[in-house]
């Protein structure tokens, strides 16, 4: 019932539309997860694959080729199962199946001509044995998305493909395996696995059904996976896992943080010291899998996928709007930032207090206060403080109460946040500047505004409803370093700034044990 649902749906779509059109309706949101017959597997094979026209003539070359060389692939690297332990879940006998006559020969070299133009095709010295990067992988799959055991934790099967995917992967890239990735490749065969299609329930099947089982057919989830994994973490390898590009992507960041929100640039660069390469490794290696969740993620990727096609149809980049994205989630939590110090920040950062139901999250609004005078540590004692200091201003994300108190959590809305990354994307740096900043100011609900003294101030765009509303506002202005000429000023004004700041954090923890207090 759920394949004949899946072909019906796939059949509607490809005869009113050429799949080549399914990305620019999925930006425009007329192609969604909302939409009655929307398949997000033919969507990302569609970009994946370069599958064009409509059902009568759909282009499958690309998706057969591929299918064809991961054949190959698996036939002269295979998965050294038999090195394993004879008592491990994952152990099997060595059984050659493949044909090692003259004929398998040639389809080799013929195959390797397809690939010969692939990043991953160099040959290197690897820097892990088989089995150590066996291992690795078995151990990083066997705990992959505990929030969905299905999937891989209780699925056997699933992890095998799985590990022998990023196997075969691992051996054509032949450096040091990534961790990771395979949270990547998890997400993807998810979507291929959720809607795949077994060609045996279709009996006697006519031209058009037969294009869509080819497409769908659950037979070819791991040669479809494999080039759609390496299609799509291509650009993010090279940007993001070596050392050198992360630190230049992390600089062009911050660039870009400081055009649209000096406030917030300044806050984590020189108030707080943050270093942006910290926190924003996993943000941009994982694509966000870590802080928005699965569920979110999904409808993020279609987004990614669909922008991507719509620049570079022959290159698929989910790189592009991640840096925009990544500065809006930012401002989301911008007046929480404002009141944390380095330990409580960082904390944010690292546990974006988004709403999921499959994520497990402190309270809404629970800010950690380093209870220890000087820097923070992860051996310093924190206390929480349960108060709403977050901005409702913006359309773009909602807030979550719970039941029992009032902790908040965002909720995103993934479509309006894509729409303005893209509207980011396009501006030149003088438009990010002015037209930008102000987009900022309606996702934070604080101005962003500099005197004619430097002086940088985030206060409320309108007066905010919660009591300490006030205290929010006096916290949130304080001196750049000035000339000096104007030495003397600045410093006194930025030593009232700062003990308002101090004050503020104080208040907000006598609060807190009056609070412990009362219940006791």
């Amino acid at each position: 019932m759920k394949e004949s649902n899946t072909v019906e749906r796939i059949r509607h779509v490809l005869q009113k539309c050429r799949a080549e059109k399914l990305p620019e309706l999925a930006l425009s949101g007329s192609y969604s997860r909302q939409s009655a017959y929307f398949s997000r597997s033919l969507l990302w094979k569609t970009v994946a694959f370069q599958i064009t026209g409509q059902l009568e003539d759909l282009n499958l070359r690309m998706l057969r080729e591929c299918r064809k060389d991961y054949e190959t692939l698996k036939s002269e690297l295979m998965v050294p199962w038999h090195e394993l332990a004879k008592d491990h879940e994952f152990y099997c006998d060595l059984n050659v199946e493949c044909d090692l006559s003259d004929s398998f020969g040639k389809k080799l070299k013929i195959s390797r001509m397809r690939i010969e133009h692939h990043p991953l095709s160099t040959p290197k010295t690897p820097k892990m044995t088989d089995i150590q990067t066996l291992e690795s992988l078995i151990a990083d799959v066997d705990r992959l998305f505990p929030q969905f055991p299905e999937y891989f934790i209780e699925n056997k099967e699933n992890k095998r493909q799985l590990i022998e995917v990023l196997y075969i992967w691992w051996k054509l890239n032949g450096d040091q395996y990534l961790q990771g990735l395979h949270e990547i490749a998890g997400i993807i065969f998810v979507v291929l696995k959720t809607e795949s299609i077994s060609k045996t329930t279709f009996q006697n099947a006519d031209r058009r059904t037969s294009l869509i089982l080819e497409l769908m057919d659950s037979k070819y989830i791991r040669h479809d996976l494999f080039s759609m994994f390496h299609a799509m973490t291509e650009s993010l390898i090279d940007l993001y896992y070596d050392e050198t590009s992360l630190l230049q992507e992390s600089i062009k960041f911050d660039l870009k943080l400081r055009l649209v929100d000096k406030y917030q640039y300044h806050l984590l660069k020189n108030k707080l010291r943050i270093e942006s390469s910290i926190w924003l490794i996993r943000y941009l290696r994982l694509l966000l899998i870590r802080e928005i969740g699965l569920e979110y993620s999904f409808d993020l990727w279609d987004k990614l996928v669909a922008f991507s096609y719509t620049q570079h149809p022959e290159k698929l980049d989910l790189s592009l709007l991640l840096p925009y994205i990544i500065i809006l989630l930012l401002s989301l939590i911008k007046p929480r930032l404002i009141i944390s110090d380095y330990g409580e920040a960082l904390y944010l950062l690292l546990h974006y207090p988004i709403d999921d139901r499959n994520k497990s999250h402190l309270p809404s609004s629970a800010i950690l206060v380093n209870e220890d005078a000087g820097s923070p540590t992860e051996e310093s004692t924190f206390t929480y403080i349960q108060e709403n200091h977050q901005s409702k201003n913006s359309g773009s994300y909602a807030f979550v109460g719970s039941n029992n108190n009032d902790h908040e959590l965002l909720q995103l809305d993934i479509s309006q946040i894509t729409k303005d990354a893209i509207t980011l994307y396009r501006m030149s740096d003088q438009d990010l500047s002015i037209l930008g900043a102000r987009i900022i100011e309606l996702y934070s609900g604080l101005s962003n505004e500099e005197n004619k003294e430097g002086v940088l101030s985030a206060n409320p765009i309108k007066i905010q409803s919660y009591p300490l509303g006030d205290m929010l506002k006096r916290s949130t202005s304080w001196t750049k370093k000035s000339s000096s000429s104007g030495k003397n000023t600045n410093n006194t004004s930025h030593c009232n700034q700062r003990r308002d700041f101090d004050r503020t954090r104080l208040e907000l923890r006598l609060r807190n044990k009056v609070s412990q207090a009362l219940k006791k």
